[in-house]
């Protein structure tokens, strides 16, 4: 009988298997790395424990320091979350070997399909459809070019261990297949450390359907219906829902029969999740299998009311579960966005800083998985995933209206997230039709970047500015006050304003020979309530920059805006040349790709930086030769460094 149970990892993930716990009365124990001293799962458990500092390795990854923790503190079981050592056999075994159970499926199921190309033999076996491709041992470089050759471009070529898109590279011609097998053979050695990969036939317009699987501790299996996962970017996921829009019901039942099949052939026991690629004619074959629970579990939780984290500790006490596959039924419509720590306009970037706060007063009913508090730094040492932002409705369009709603509730004020791309996605005609696929984003990228501001939203942001800025009404609105002209730069835009009066109370202000009054009905230093014309609206602010550089989130809107002294001078924000080459974000010089001397041209990658477990290549922003390189591969760099110049 579990009674104690240990989280082999952070975060939101954490948090959710300590509140299941909670609930079933069972004691648990969080671990944190000193980094992440400060966050919620550090406190949150009955007992804490700190990892100390060090590399990932030293921390989350040390098996034997987390084994020991729990022989110390008698723990009864570890939950592995999601990510880290949730697939990790060794891991497992290590664990069994101290007579401490491991949440999830025998060693013997992770070790098989955990790996992509023994998986891919077992589903061979047990009659699963699978792609085209190339499952071998030989890693040679010119073995695999030939195989791609023979498959047929383009091909897809990806990490036998692991999953969340590290070390994987679509090609769509020979001449580009050996820099991006390097590339994913790089990613994925560092990620999991095994380099091996494997090639498929890359399906044009495939959409990314998962099935649910829990099988209790008797050896019954059940599903728990599908997922929609198709929405990504990196080769990870970015909204996910359930059921899938625009699927036949004939295809629903067949697609999770097939999982089923599946872990029944490989003895299954625990939450799983079996991952398709399905065609615009509905066929479908097996992706791979991910033995653990799944980051988008919250969908499938709120449309069959079952906890899934609940089911698995229940398995892994050997129990049988007191219900029957036609007990388990999909209702309503459930959405998740997964809010990261990225510049989506910026080619996703990471991006970091301190967070002042996640939620303004909240308008509509969701579900928040979160790992962080208000006051929380963001580290680059981790996945950039803030939190999981999950709405359910009726049906699917009142699910999408409410998720809009909470989107502009989850504020993360202080740092740069996708939460506006994410609402981009959700109006999209596409998505909101339910015609998507794993390249829509990709595909869309035009349509999926921001609007130009409109003079409305120019005058409601500067007013907002003002009204933070301003001191109490003094003497300003006497007949003395004399209108000015100011200059603010808006999301890298200049805008000019004439100011009749501003205080506290109110703003009159001139845009384009428009006329705009505001008043003040609420105010603090951090959330104001503004009305105009007879609507009111909320405005949050945060201060994000030394230079005065202030984040402001205005009902739908959300802007960085400053103000341009007189003193200043110029509007710009950086005086480097055209041949300056900037660290997008913090991280390591991973690889250096040419030399002092070089000739470049326009788009010819010259660095790899590494940040948050991803390669991201810098490339050359004009064509010349490399003048200077300031730093050598293993350096850490901060975001906006100078990194070379290029004359």
């Amino acid at each position: 009988m579990i009674n104690k149970i240990l989280i082999a990892n952070r975060g939101e993930i954490a948090l959710r298997v300590i509140k299941t716990c909670k609930k079933l009365g069972i004691k648990t124990v969080s671990i944190y790395a000193a980094d992440d001293a400060h966050l919620p799962h550090a406190s949150a458990a009955d007992e804490c424990i700190s990892l100390g500092s060090g590399a990932l390795s030293e921390t989350y990854l040390n098996q034997d320091k987390i084994i020991s923790i729990c022989k110390k503190l008698n723990v009864d079981a570890i939950h592995p979350g999601y990510g880290f050592l949730s697939e990790n056999t060794k891991f497992c075994k290590k664990g069994e070997d101290n007579q401490i159970t491991f949440i999830g499926p025998h060693p013997e199921a992770i070790e098989l399909m955990g790996d992509k190309i023994t998986s891919k033999i077992k589903m061979e076996k047990l009659g699963i459809p699978l792609i085209p491709g190339y499952h071998g041992d030989n890693q040679d470089e010119k073995h695999l070019e030939a195989e791609a050759v023979k498959i047929g471009f383009p091909v897809l070529i990806k990490a036998t261990a692991g999953g969340g898109g590290k070390g994987m590279r679509i090609v769509h011609e020979e001449k580009e297949f050996r820099d991006a097998l390097g590339g994913a053979k790089r990613e994925a050695l560092n990620a999991f450390g095994n380099g091996d990969v494997l090639i498929e036939k890359y399906i044009n317009q495939p959409r990314h359907i998962e099935v649910q699987l829990v099988s209790d501790g008797v050896g019954n299996h059940f599903h728990f219906f599908e997922r929609e996962c198709s929405i990504q970017r990196r080769y990870q996921k970015v909204v996910e829902e359930s059921p899938a829009p625009n699927m036949s019901p004939e295809t629903k039942k067949k697609i999770c029969q097939t999982a089923v099949k599946i872990a029944q052939g490989i003895n299954y026991i625990g939450a799983g999740t079996i991952e398709f690629i399905m065609g615009a004619d509905e066929s479908f074959y097996f992706l791979e299998m991910n033995t653990r629970l799944q980051v988008e579990h919250p969908v499938t939780e709120m449309t069959t009311g079952y906890d899934l984290v609940e089911l698995q500790i229940k398995a892994a006490n050997g129990e049988k579960f007191d219900f029957s596959q036609e007990d388990i039924k999909q209702t309503g419509h459930a959405v998740e966005c997964r809010i990261y720590a990225e510049d989506p306009d910026q080619d996703f970037l990471p991006t970091n800083g301190n967070i002042q706060k996640i939620e303004s007063f909240p308008k509509v009913d969701y579900r928040l998985d979160c790992g962080y508090r208000d006051g929380n730094a963001i580290s680059t040492n981790y996945d950039p995933m803030l939190a999981k932002l999950i709405t359910w409705g009726e049906d699917r369009e009142e699910c999408l209206e409410k998720m809009d709603l909470a989107l502009g509730d989850v504020l993360f004020g202080g740092v740069k997230t996708n939460r506006d791309y994410l609402r981009r996605i959700l109006i999209h005609p596409s998505f909101v039709a339910g015609n998507v696929h794993t390249h829509f984003i990709a595909e869309q990228s035009e349509k999926l970047r921001p609007k130009a501001l409109l003079d409305m939203d120019y005058a409601f942001s500067i007013a907002s500015y003002l009204v933070f800025k301003s001191k109490l009404t003094q003497n300003v609105w006497d007949k003395n006050f004399q209108k000015m002209t100011k200059k603010f730069i808006i999301n890298e835009e200049e805008q000019e304003v004439i100011i009749y009066n501003y205080s506290r109370e109110k703003v009159e202000l001139e845009i384009n020979g428009e006329k705009y009054l505001f008043r003040t009905l609420v105010w603090s230093p951090q959330s104001i309530i503004l009305e105009h014309a007879g609507i009111q609206f909320e405005a949050n602010r945060f201060l994000i920059s030394p230079n005065e550089t202030y984040q402001i989130f205005v009902s739908h809107l959300e802007v960085e805006i400053r103000e341009i002294k007189k003193a200043m001078g110029s509007t710009l924000t950086s005086h480097l040349t055209e041949g300056s080459l900037q660290s997008p974000m913090p991280g390591k010089i991973f690889k250096i790709l040419c030399k002092i001397g070089d000739q470049v041209e326009k788009g010819d990658p010259v660095m790899i930086v590494e940040a948050m477990k991803m390669e991201h290549t810098i490339k050359a922003p004009k064509e010349g030769s490399i003048a200077e390189i300031f730093f050598n591969e293993g350096d850490q760099v901060q975001g906006g460094v100078l990194l070379c110049e290029i004359e």
